[in-house]
């Protein structure tokens, strides 16, 4: 291993999630806007609720899901959201609903806009 002082990263093996990442001496982040993403968060909750209702006869157990969904949509409106609870959540509709590709789509959608947000 060369001597010097390392400015980098080193990865090996694992994986990095993040939104913004900054390496090295004066390395800097400017970081999304949290209005921009709470934004896509309630476009993508929308969409959701969207393909819940168009989806409805495939759906086993609906008005679980239904109550579930709007779970996360109360605990979204406040000022500050447990993300816990949310992901824990997204995580029992995205099984639930697995069967059905738009609403699968839609609730990871969703579970990942919310981890990037919150």
């Amino acid at each position: 291993m060369a001597e010097g002082h390392n400015e980098g990263i080193q990865i090996s093996g694992g994986t990095i999630n993040a939104g913004n990442l900054a390496v090295g001496r004066g390395a800097t982040v400017v970081a999304e806007l949290r209005e921009r993403g709470q934004e896509d968060v309630a476009r993508r909750l929308e969409e959701l609720v969207r393909q819940l209702e168009e989806h409805r006869d495939e759906v086993p157990h609906l008005a679980l899901v239904r109550a579930a969904t709007e779970s996360v949509t109360e605990e979204l409106a406040k000022e500050r959201p447990d993300k816990t609870r949310v992901r824990d959540v997204l995580a029992g509709i995205s099984e639930s609903v697995r069967s059905v590709t738009g609403l699968a789509r839609a609730t990871d959608g969703l579970l990942e806009a919310v981890q990037l947000v919150f």
